[in-house]
């Protein structure tokens, strides 16, 4: 399967949502593996930079309407910056796929086989740049919940947001094992034939024999049960999650993380209501029951 990874962007301080990204690792490994790892923060520092290698807090720095939205530019934020996880800029790999469409995840460059680590959404078909970026993955969530707000954020001049479009969050997302659905079957008892009453007035050895006897055979049979119930356990936990059950969980999910933001949206509201002292009254007097009288300011000042 291929790998995916995802972005949390905020619009200024308000969260814009999530965007999951599929990346195209059979056609374009090397580029792939440093999106992956830009996305992941897991090379630590730069050697060349002494920066995170990282997306993680940088910006979308550029964006044009009804064309694309440019990021990952990590090390100066302005578009001038930025650095792979090699160390220095690497070649071109899969250039046939064209920009057919919106939603394509490409490189970002300054000619040919300069890539480093900024990248661009595509909002359209973009046929004018076909073999001259690389086209290695796609949005396959949240582009018109996410995508298509970010770009309708106001630019300047020079096409770069009023407000500042921040990847708060971003990492890979993982395929998990099905958890064990139950404990390991305990041992069946091994010892409850074994308990059978002995009467002193048989022939005590002739019944130990047949005792042993079905103590051998019951025990061989209880191992090769436990064996069976064992290897059906691990066939469980080994077998992982089809394509459809991954897509509900990260469905769910999503669900699940704009909820709680939701949450945290509501009480940071109600907490500013809170604190906020209550308005003056103004040029309002309130007299009786309910019954008010308007008092205008000015004029009352001047008797």
């Amino acid at each position: 399967m291929r790998p995916r990874v995802f972005f949390d962007f905020a619009i200024g301080t308000e969260p814009a949502g999530r965007v999951i990204f599929e990346l195209y690792n059979d056609t374009a490994p090397k580029t792939v593996e440093n999106f992956r790892a830009l996305c992941t923060g897991e090379k630590g520092l730069s050697a060349v930079s002494e920066r995170p290698l990282y997306y993680k807090n940088s910006i979308i720095h550029r964006s044009i309407r009804d064309f694309m939205i440019q990021g990952g530019d990590f090390t100066k934020r302005n578009g001038a910056g930025g650095e792979s996880i090699y160390g220095s800029a690497f070649p071109d790999e899969d250039l046939t796929r064209p920009l057919e469409s919106e939603g394509l995840l490409c490189m970002a460059n300054k000619g040919p086989n300069t890539n480093g680590s900024q990248f661009f959404v595509t909002l359209r078909d973009c046929p004018h740049l076909n073999g001259k970026h690389v086209v290695f993955g796609r949005v396959i969530r949240g582009y018109d919940e996410v995508v298509k707000k970010l770009a309708a954020v106001p630019v300047d001049d020079k096409d770069r947001p009023q407000h500042p479009i921040v990847i708060v969050n971003c990492g890979e997302l993982e395929l998990k094992r099905k958890a064990e659905t139950s404990q390991e079957i305990p041992s069946r008892t091994r010892h409850s034939s074994r308990s059978r009453s002995r009467s002193a007035d048989h022939d005590r050895s002739t019944q130990k024999k047949k005792r042993s006897k079905r103590r051998k055979h019951e025990s061989k049979e209880d191992a090769k049960a436990d064996d069976e119930d064992r290897k059906n356990e691990v066939e469980k936990v080994r077998r992982q999650e089809t394509e459809e059950e991954y897509d509900a969980r990260l469905e769910r999910e999503e669900q699940e993380r704009l909820e709680e933001a939701k949450r945290r949206e509501l009480e940071r509201i109600k907490r500013k209501y809170e604190s906020t002292p209550p308005a003056s009254e103004g040029g309002v007097r309130f007299k009786g029951r309910g019954r008010m009288k308007f008092i205008d300011p000015e004029l009352h000042h001047r008797r």
